[in-house]
């Protein structure tokens, strides 16, 4: 029985890091490499900058696996401190002010 738990939290860190791992490269490969930084560079090229900015993710989630930056409570309270500090005000505005933008006037919440 607690073979299965593992096993279930096993499968779910792995579908959670094979997710950002592919979520990681994407963002890299086709938003800033083709939209910004070479918008003509082919298919093959793409797959490979993909490629690429995924084993240097691996590479630098292994080093900081292997040489954590300080105890973890305090990594993840810095994470969620940029996150407040960055995006979270301007999505809750977005989201429940409705002088941001038209589609804000239409939500009906």
């Amino acid at each position: 029985m607690i073979a299965l738990i593992a096993a279930g939290g096993l499968a779910a860190a792995l579908s959670t890091a094979a997710g950002l791992l592919l979520a990681i490269s994407s963002a890299i490969s086709h938003d800033l490499i083709k939209g910004v930084v070479n918008p003509n560079i082919s298919e093959k090229g793409e797959l490979m900058a993909s490629r690429i900015s995924m084993a240097l993710a691996i590479a630098g989630a292994g080093y900081l696996g292997l040489n954590p930056p300080g105890f973890a409570a305090g990594t993840v309270a810095l994470a969620f401190g940029l996150a407040a500090s960055s995006i979270f005000p301007v999505l809750m505005m977005g989201i429940f002010t409705k002088t941001i933008n038209k589609e804000a006037q239409l939500r009906v919440w």
